[in-house]
């Protein structure tokens, strides 16, 4: 058993997943997620470091949600916590 997967949730979707992680999460790839983040329909990275981004797994399940509701994610953001 890995040290984080006894987190409690609210702790948990604030984990960060690399850009990689992030792309097999949503089911895509890796250009396709980029150029997402580059049209705004996902939410925004955190930057790590000077050359590395990552995703908050509770930004990205957000955005599952605003997806199944049939919504743009400009029109949920901000709907949501930090």
């Amino acid at each position: 058993m890995n040290t984080f997967d006894a987190l409690p949730p609210d702790i948990a979707r604030r984990r960060i997943m690399k850009a990689r992680d992030a792309a097999a999460f949503c089911g895509v790839s890796v250009n396709t997620l980029r150029n997402m983040r580059g049209a705004g329909t996902i939410p925004a990275p955190i930057q790590l470091s000077e050359r590395r981004i990552g995703w908050r797994i509770g930004d990205l399940l957000d955005w599952q949600d605003c997806r199944e509701s049939g919504r743009a994610w400009k029109d949920c953001r901000g709907n949501h916590g930090p």
